[in-house]
């Protein structure tokens, strides 16, 4: 189990993450982020996805990455403000928010965020984008925490792929069914499915006893274990806090049925996909499979 921290300060300038859950995206990460900001052994951000490592080392994520940024900074630092008395204002709450909001983003602009966590807290944030980021995007990691954990959460890859298109539907992005068998040979996409070069990437540089893989379906099956489990690894063992509502689903989608020549592309263009994740994770691999190959 990881030691927390022990040279962090309650008015430390910088610090950086020591866990991070870098995806997968629509995979259970706002449930994850929710219920770990209910662990007084935990810190987080006041956002949810700072968005740093992928605006540095994936260029094309700088077109919406800064917004971002500025708009969930905005809006909590507007909840807080008049959420809590003036006489109460946490002042290095404030600046950091402000920072979030306008400042250039750096190292030590990172490290001011976390420098919010108390010394007996060990901090991280989650941020799904993380997760296919380059080599030189995951060697800056550690740059700035050797010793990181990273947690990641996966879902079967066609129902992880829909639902992130119809968030696109929902948002006017997507509505013709040519758009949607378009949409489904997008490349992005694909990468994002793309489990095991995700799991080999981050292999090459984070050992297994510092990588932790969780699965939507056991969260949605046994969501307080999934929590033990993952505060296990973390090291700072489960509290009652989590359990009160690790039952509450977090942003969950509005049904929306895959046309079927949608679904024949994932499946023709994922099974290569399906086929090695099953090599690495032999049980939940194969009912992923069975789902949509019998």
């Amino acid at each position: 189990m990881p030691e927390l921290p022990a040279a962090a300060s309650e008015t430390a300038e910088y610090r950086y993450p020591d866990f991070l859950c870098v995806g997968a995206q629509k995979a259970g990460t706002s449930w994850l982020d929710k219920n770990l900001r209910r662990h007084p052994k935990l810190w987080l951000p006041p956002i949810k996805e700072i968005q740093y490592f992928n605006d540095l080392h994936v260029p094309e994520s700088r077109a919406w990455t800064g917004r971002h940024r500025r708009d969930r900074g905005a809006m909590m630092m507007r909840h807080y403000l008049t959420k809590t008395e003036a006489e109460d204002w946490n002042y290095r709450r404030i600046s950091v928010l402000a920072d979030i909001i306008a400042s250039p983003i750096s190292d030590r602009w990172y490290g001011r965020i976390f420098s919010l966590a108390g010394a007996d807290q060990m901090c991280g944030e989650v941020s799904p984008d993380y997760a296919t980021i380059p080599d030189t995007g995951i060697a800056h990691i550690l740059k700035l925490s050797p010793g990181i954990r990273i947690v990641l959460s996966l879902r079967d890859p066609i129902a992880r792929s829909w639902s992130q298109m119809r968030m696109d539907i929902r948002r006017g992005q997507r509505k013709e069914l040519h758009e949607l068998e378009a949409g489904a040979m997008n490349r992005d996409l694909y990468n994002r499915a793309d489990y095991p070069t995700i799991i080999e990437n981050w292999r090459k540089f984070i050992p297994d006893d510092r990588l932790h893989v969780i699965f939507l379906d056991d969260i949605e099956a046994t969501p307080e274990a999934v929590l033990e489990s993952v505060c296990g690894f973390l090291g700072v063992g489960s509290h009652a806090r989590l359990s009160t509502k690790a039952m509450n689903p977090v942003h969950a989608g509005e049904k929306l049925e895959i046309p079927p020549s949608v679904l024949e592309t994932f499946k023709t263009r994922y099974r290569p996909i399906y086929e090695r994740f099953a090599a690495l994770y032999p049980e939940i691999g194969a009912a992923w499979m069975a789902r949509h190959y019998g």
